[in-house]
């Protein structure tokens, strides 16, 4: 049985179904995506092109939070620092795969979740970003390894595949074959592991 997370650090819903993955009784793979262009594959459109979406998820988005209790606060120059062309907007995905190679993704994966989203830092410039990594007892350069051209064509291969999966957004998981789409899903993630394990149980008897 497998369990698969397709993430993109930008998505408020991947931040917050993050931060419950180890209380799920599978170990999950990780596979980072740049989700706007998975969405561009598909024909989805991000939260922020609908201003009414986008007020309701920050709402949304709150009150989940205060239900896992966790922080919630936006990384406002991050997001600013890629909608001006600062940062390239897929960065941190590909920060994902870097570090993954590097040794250091269980290191670096959940505070950068927290970094974009709960308890902001600096992300947005070169020097932030070195003093992210020294914070977290980093002494790999994910940064670097992150513009590397073998790295932005893994990145790539996850979108297409995701986009070949029939993914729309971010958090999805798969459980098997099992897509499950979205944060509030996780109790259906739950019943489908649970299946799954009974199904292999009674298999083998």
């Amino acid at each position: 049985m497998s369990l698969q997370f397709i993430f993109d650090y930008r998505s408020p819903y991947a931040y917050l179904a993050n931060s419950q993955l180890k209380t799920l009784p599978v170990p999950a793979e990780y596979i980072s995506v740049d989700i706007v262009a998975v969405m561009d594959i598909v024909g989805n459109q991000p939260s922020p092109k609908c201003p009414a979406k986008a007020r309701y998820s920050r709402m949304d988005a709150g009150r989940w939070a205060r239900i896992y209790g966790v922080p919630m606060n936006p990384n406002a120059a991050a997001m600013q620092a890629m909608s001006s062309g600062q940062i390239e907007p897929d960065l941190f995905s590909r920060a994902a795969l870097a570090a993954a190679d590097l040794g250091v993704f269980d290191t670096v994966h959940d505070a950068l979740f927290t970094a974009y989203w709960g308890i902001p830092v600096d992300l947005a410039t070169p020097e932030g970003r070195t003093a992210f990594l020294r914070a977290n007892s980093v002494d790999a350069d994910i940064w670097q390894r992150a513009e590397e051209e073998d790295i932005r064509g893994r990145l790539s291969d996850n979108v297409t595949n995701a986009a070949q999966r029939e993914v729309f957004g971010a958090p999805t998981f798969f459980v098997g074959d099992d897509m499950l789409f979205g944060n509030d899903r996780l109790a259906f993630v739950r019943d489908a592991l649970a299946q799954n394990t009974l199904n292999e149980e009674n298999h083998h008897e």
